[in-house]
């Protein structure tokens, strides 16, 4: 996280505005669960029926933010004895539609490795030779919502090269996606049956919740102490609908407003301010809105 220390408080406006806009992870019981799952598919023993994990959520719910975390922390090694690279944890977007060719060349992709011209046998070996010289344990698939779109037919061929690809180097999967995803897997029992489901849902107003939003404004780089109590978090609460996503990205617009406006702490009034709400108002909310004055 951005560290709020002396030498950070220091740096100019730009400089301060790029660390509150800046990546970085906000430990959350949610996302704290997730991680020490995909960790656990990376212990044991390899065998038969590798376990799997499913994490589902609505938008904003912190899915993608969990997996560049967890990317963050795996690296592909190069044994310089052997001439051989390993690459344990493959992440990917599955690809725009439930289609088998465009899989198999989405994981090439993600590999850095070329994709054969020819048949779909010819992807199939490329990509299990692929996986399997760099001993990948771990396929992490973004997006896998996007396998419900298309017949039935490409479906149930897309989900069968998923099935055999886990079958064949004893792969454990981790699949993100939103809610869809579920009916994305469940045309296939075997795929279904071993992934483990989770669904991110929105943070209760509660004690952690408070904790949550007191440890991200501490951590701004912000020159004036900001007052959070009850009231704000409250506010921040009521903006963001517990979103994670949304309540981060309400938070950073707000210390980026701080610094733009020279009063350097957040405020419940800044919180509601229109250049700060902007950043997490949806096309949805608008919509219901205008009906409301329609």
């Amino acid at each position: 996280m951005v560290n709020s220390s002396a030498e950070a408080l220091a740096l100019d406006d730009d400089a301060r505005i790029a660390l509150i806009l800046s990546d970085r992870w906000v430990s959350y019981p949610q996302g704290t669960t997730v991680l020490r799952w995909l960790e656990d598919l990376l212990r044991g023993a390899r065998r038969t029926r590798m376990p799997s994990l499913l994490v589902v959520g609505d938008p904003d719910m912190g899915k993608t933010t969990i997996l560049r975390k967890f990317m963050r922390s795996q690296r592909s090694d190069f044994d310089a004895a052997s001439g051989l690279s390993r690459m344990e944890v493959v992440a990917m977007e599955a690809p725009p539609e439930a289609d088998e060719m465009r899989f198999y060349a989405a994981v090439l992709e993600a590999i850095g490795a070329p994709t054969p011209a020819g048949r779909v046998i010819d992807m199939e070996r490329a990509v299990h030779g692929q996986l399997g010289r760099l001993q990948t344990r771990l396929l992490v698939i973004d997006e896998t919502n996007n396998l419900v779109i298309g017949s039935a037919a490409a479906q149930r061929k897309t989900l069968a090269a998923l099935r055999r690809l886990s079958n064949t180097l004893s792969m454990s999967m981790a699949y993100f996606g939103t809610l869809e995803a579920l009916n994305a897997l469940a045309s296939d029992p075997q795929i279904e049956g071993r992934a483990q489901p989770y669904r991110l849902a929105r943070m209760a107003k509660d004690e952690t919740y408070g904790a949550i939003v007191s440890a991200v404004v501490a951590h701004l780089p912000l020159r004036m102490r900001s007052e959070v109590d009850a009231a704000f978090v409250d506010a921040v609460h009521e903006i963001s609908g517990g979103s994670p996503g949304k309540t981060f990205r309400l938070l950073n617009a707000a210390g980026v407003e701080a610094v733009d406006s020279g009063r350097e702490c957040i405020t419940v009034a800044s919180l509601r301010a229109d250049e700060v709400v902007r950043h997490v108002r949806t096309a949805s909310a608008m919509r219901r809105g205008a009906g409301a004055f329609g």
